[in-house]
Formats: structure tokens, C-alpha cells, sequence
């Protein structure tokens, strides 16, 4: 009998991951604890079920699957304002409809977990699609992680799809000789990979006494020529009310406190800025970081913090982009241009 290692490295690995996921306080991302756990989980008892050949553990591994890419796909679109009542719908009744037909068709297990995991793949492919600007409840400062965590995680659905696929010729050809090496391998793979995915995109959720931001209604198709009124109105509130200093400033808040729905505002700040929301905000932030470069003796750290920022590499990586130097570098460039013009006097 072919007998499976029991992959410690891999579910110690997601054992560090679902760590990370319920010690960030207040932004804790619920998605991502229990798609973890389910990654564990499905990880464990398909090992178990190949080694021991259990009937039992063959049920629940089914099932874990069919409830796997539900949790990935919940993950990435809970920090979307998409209409509530369709989300819980095409979270619950494609796995409900998939574990019915399980339960009195039991012969098709394989091509429902094709379906499933085929389906929410592309439903990932689809939200990544639609840009940063769809995720109005990730923080603006890392916006641009959710879509290509959401790429990644719907490739690694639908390669696990094509795993399936491969197991099922396998049993058809061979008599399933080689259908345990392809599903461990495959998991051992794809699972961390995919949990590191969600870890990335989830940390940059951002709620609010568990409560998302109010959405605000759609209104009509914003022509190209009224971006610039909307982007003068923008700028100038954003500037008078300082939002940007705000870490956790999302999409969804700055549309409700300047009164601008988010595609509209999203339109307006890439037509005239030719940049995304997040580097324009941002902009703000350094430029705040210069003033208390220039006129404090703060340490870099602490000015981060004051500009609104969240991690050291994101500041680092964004005052370089916008200034040409690093903040440790502009201050001692000030420094010694004012020690020269000192001196000349």
C-alpha cells in the first residue's frame, strides 16, 4: 500500500499562518481565520485518508473540500461593497446544491469539486479583474495586495480544479495507483501558498466595531469632462479636513466623508493625477513627512506614524517614489544644504 508522509512542515506552516490571523487585534479578518482552518483541516484528513484508506475520512474530506473555495472567494469579497444578500447567497448555495447532489449521487464527488473549484477560481478572477477600486474596505496604503492576492488565490483554485480533473483520469486509467502522490503533492503546494495569499489580502481589511462602512448608492455615469471639478472639490476637502492622515483610511470612508461615490472619485483621481487613489493619497502623507522632516527633530519612525502611514517599507517605498530619496536621506540632505548656506553667510 502506498503510505503518504504525514506533511508536519506544511501544517506547522498554516499553523503559524492562522497565528497571524487571530492575534491582529481590532483588524482581525474573520474570512481568513476560517479559510485557514479549513486549509488545515482538508490538509490533514486528506493525508490521513490516503494513509488509512478510511470511508469516513473520505466523507469529510469531500466535504471540506466543496467548503474550501467558498471561504477563499468570502475572503477577498467581504472587502468589497457588493450587494450583502448576493454575497451570502453565492457563498452558501453553490457548497448547499454541491453536497445534496453528493449526498444521493455519490459518483459525482469528482465533477462537483471540478465545478466548485473551477467556479469560485474565475469568481476570484472576476473581483481582481475589476481593479483596486473595488476593494473599498482594504486600506488604501496596501491596495494594490488584495488584487493580486485574489489573481493568485483564484489560479491556485482552479490548478487544484485540473488536480481533480487528473485524479479522476487516473482512477479511470489506472485504478487511482497514482491519484495519492498527485493530491498530496498537490496540496502540499498549493495550500500554503494560497493561505499566504489570503493572510496578505485579509490583514488589509479594515473593520470598524465589526461594521463596514455605509455604502453609498450608485448614482450615473460620471462624463470624463466633470472629473476635474470633482477632482478640484476632492482635493480641497481632503486637504482642509487632513483624511489622509488617517492609517486606516479606506476607499468606502473617503468616499462617505467628501460625499463623492468611490467609482466616481477612483475616475477622477486617475484621469487628472494619472495615478491610483493610493499613490494620491499617499502623496498627502509624504508631504506631510517632508513638513516634519524639516521642522522637527522627530525620528523617522515616529514622522511615519504622524504621516499616516502603517509599516516602515510601504513609507520607505512611497517617499521614494514621490521624492527621488529616501526620508533618512532627504532630512540629511536638508540638513547639509542648510549648514552650507549657513556658512556662506
Amino acid at each position: 500500500m502506498f503510505s503518504v508522509p504525514f506533511p508536519v512542515i506544511t501544517l506547522f506552516a498554516l499553523l503559524i499562518l492562522i497565528v497571524m490571523a487571530l492575534f491582529p487585534g481590532k483588524k482581525r479578518h474573520n474570512g481568513t481565520l476560517r479559510f485557514l482552518i479549513a486549509c488545515t483541516l482538508l490538509l490533514s484528513v486528506g493525508t490521513l485518508r490516503w494513509e488509512y484508506e478510511s470511508v469516513m475520512l473520505r466523507n469529510i474530506q469531500s466535504v471540506l473540500a466543496i467548503f474550501l473555495p467558498p471561504f477563499a472567494w468570502h475572503s477577498f469579497i467581504s472587502m468589497t461593497e457588493n450587494n450583502k444578500q448576493r454575497r451570502w447567497l453565492l457563498l452558501l448555495l453553490p457548497p448547499t446544491i454541491a453536497l445534496l447532489i453528493r449526498m444521493f449521487w455519490p459518483a459525482a464527488t469528482d465533477f462537483i469539486l471540478f465545478i466548485i473549484f473551477t467556479g469560485y477560481g474565475c469568481g476570484l478572477f472576476r473581483i481582481a479583474w475589476q481593479g483596486e477600486s473595488n476593494f473599498t474596505l482594504s486600506r488604501l496604503a496596501e491596495s494594490t495586495h488584495p488584487v493580486k492576492m485574489a489573481f493568485l488565490a483564484g489560479s491556485f483554485l482552479c490548478i487544484s480544479a485540473l488536480t481533480d480533473l487528473a485524479v479522476t483520469f487516473d482512477f479511470c486509467i489506472t485504478g487511482g495507483k497514482q491519484a495519492p502522490g498527485i493530491i498530496v503533492i498537490s496540496q502540499m503546494i498549493l495550500l500554503p501558498l494560497i493561505a499566504a495569499a489570503i493572510v496578505s489580502a485579509g490583514r488589509t481589511a479594515v473593520l470598524v466595531n465589526n461594521k463596514r462602512e455605509e455604502t453609498l448608492p450608485q448614482s450615473h455615469v460620471v462624463p470624463a469632462g466633470e472629473f476635474e471639478e470633482i477632482y478640484t472639490r476632492l482635493e480641497k476637502q481632503v486637504r482642509e479636513t487632513q483624511i489622509y492622515l488617517n492609517p486606516d483610511l479606506t476607499l468606502s470612508i473617503l468616499a462617505r466623508k467628501t460625499g463623492i461615490p468611490a467609482r466616481h472619485l477612483s475616475g477622477a483621481v486617475n484621469s487628472v493625477s494619472q495615478c491610483n487613489v493610493s499613490q494620491w493619497i499617499n502623496g498627502f502623507r509624504v508631504e506631510r513627512a517632508k513638513e516634519l522632516l524639516l521642522s522637527t527633530q522627530l525620528p523617522v519612525t515616529d514622522i511615519m506614524m504622524e504621516s499616516g502611514f502603517t509599516t516602515k517599507s510601504n513609507f520607505n517605498r512611497e517617499f521614494l517614489r514621490v521624492s527621488g530619496v529616501s526620508p533618512s536621506s532627504f532630512r540629511q540632505k536638508v540638513q547639509s544644504n542648510q549648514v552650507k548656506n549657513s556658512g556662506m553667510h
